[in-house]
């Protein structure tokens, strides 16, 4: 049975994109196979491919969202595929015929589910760092004691079969009882020996990379198996931008539909509104700030030209590339906390010194503008005052002659009516308050204020 594009119409290259067994995978039985066994083989493909089809629809009934994501599998079935379904990172699930032929259509769409997480959220990639195939052996220790690589657990659990672990765990925390239950349907119990946070005696709701860590603390009961790796990577369904167009659809019918487990909430949260660290975020926009004043230049007569000698009568100017001018406007009102307001001064203090800025004029403001002070460090900043917000004093103080200008503040302030003369980068502590649009703009979240 030839497998559908995503819209119900099969596709004309179905048949190179699912090799059966006689193609290079021979099954362990074909020797001295008859037309009868020809028969009987073709018969279990077709068996195979309707089982897998029902599956689907099994699935997506259960999880609508990821109903897009379901109908881009590609099946593969072929006599060398492990019994349990696997697929690999080009979206194609291998089948092993008889196993699948077998299988109940709900314990198949399971499976089916399990491998769209493990695909969405990009697990082929992140277990890179695990996999110890292709590293080099570790060097014989030339004295008496025994060498243990720094990454192998101390149960023997292999770095590969490890995150194997931990992906699943991270994935089968989804797929509970609560999948279905807002479409009054019953998702069914995970297959005998399926990995969970649950099974694992861990918490549930963390990433692979956390319980790939926990999972050197515990013992892993042998009754469970992590999902097998397929024998082969079949063809490429979808080229990159393709697999990142359907993750983004996935996870906007994921915030649309507001009902699935929270795993897929939080990952939909990061798919679309993805989370940029606000150090680097102010890095690059003073190093911007600093580049536009950087790149005004003008004559002077403060040094002489070095064209002067071939007009030794003419007294003409020098070219002159003035060294930009930072200040900084602290919002020192009792809203901001002192500990968050150290912690960013600490970033922009490195970043101006990796910009070549080795003072830098501060001025406190909270209704006032306190004396500007000019230190070296961030660990020079006296933080004065404590009353009521009002920052606009202290844009007409920290403002004035500076090309670049770094306020710190929660956005609880009235602010200047016109933009001010220097590049302005506002950091704002949490989410409560917004800055002007001719601001550029920093979020320091709550945890890091």
């Amino acid at each position: 049975m030839r497998q559908g594009d995503g819209l119900g119409t099969p596709r004309e290259n179905d048949a190179e994109l699912r090799p059966r067994h006689d193609a290079g995978a021979p099954r362990e039985n074909d020797a001295g196979t008859g037309p009868g066994d020809g028969a009987r083989d073709r018969m279990i493909d077709r068996m195979a491919g309707e089982r897998f089809a029902g599956a689907r629809l099994w699935a997506a009934m259960r999880a609508p969202y990821l109903a897009s994501a379901l109908f881009a599998l590609t099946p593969l079935v072929h006599g060398t595929a492990p019994p349990r379904p696997s697929a690999d990172e080009h979206w194609n699930v291998h089948l092993n015929p008889d196993a699948t032929a077998a299988a109940p259509v709900p314990e198949l769409g399971w499976w089916l589910l399990h491998h769209v997480g493990h695909l969405l959220r990009d697990h082929h990639a992140r277990a890179r760092p695990y996999d110890t195939r292709n590293r080099p052996a570790p060097a014989t220790p030339h004295h008496g004691r025994d060498h243990q690589p720094r990454d192998t657990p101390h149960d023997g659990l292999d770095p590969a079969r490890r995150w194997a672990c931990a992906a699943d765990a991270e994935v089968n925390d989804d797929l509970g009882a609560d999948l279905g239950a807002d479409l009054g349907a019953d998702l069914g119990d995970a297959p005998a020996g399926a990995i969970s946070p649950e099974t694992l005696g861990l918490p549930d709701g963390l990433l692979a990379e956390r319980y790939a860590d926990l999972l050197d603390l515990i013992d892993v009961p042998p009754q469970l198996e992590p999902c097998a790796r397929p024998p082969f990577t079949g063809p490429p369904a979808m080229t990159g931008l393709e697999r990142e167009l359907l993750a983004r659809a996935v996870a906007a019918a994921i915030e649309a539909r507001g009902t699935a487990p929270g795993g897929w909430r939080r990952w939909a949260e990061a798919t679309l509104r993805p989370e940029v660290d606000w150090r680097a975020r102010l890095a690059g926009l003073v190093t911007r700030g600093l580049a536009r004043a950087a790149g005004r230049v003008d004559y002077s007569y403060s040094r002489p030209s070095r064209r002067a000698a071939a007009a030794p009568s003419i007294v003409l100017p020098a070219l002159l590339r003035p060294l930009p001018r930072v200040s900084v406007l602290v919002d020192t009102s009792g809203s901001v906390g002192r500990a968050a307001l150290g912690r960013v001064l600490g970033e922009l203090d490195g970043v101006l010194r990796a910009a070549g800025n080795r003072r830098v004029d501060v001025v406190c403001c909270d209704t006032e503008a306190h004396p500007a002070q000019r230190v070296r460090a961030a660990a020079q900043v006296e933080l004065v005052g404590g009353g009521g917000t009002d920052l606009r004093p202290g844009f007409e103080a920290a403002g004035e002659g500076a090309d670049v200008l770094v306020v710190l503040t929660d956005g609880d302030t009235p602010w200047p009516p016109r933009r001010p003369r220097p590049y302005v980068v506002v950091c704002l502590f949490g989410d409560r308050h917004e800055a002007p649009e001719w601001a550029s703009v920093v979020r320091v979240p709550e945890e890091s204020a």
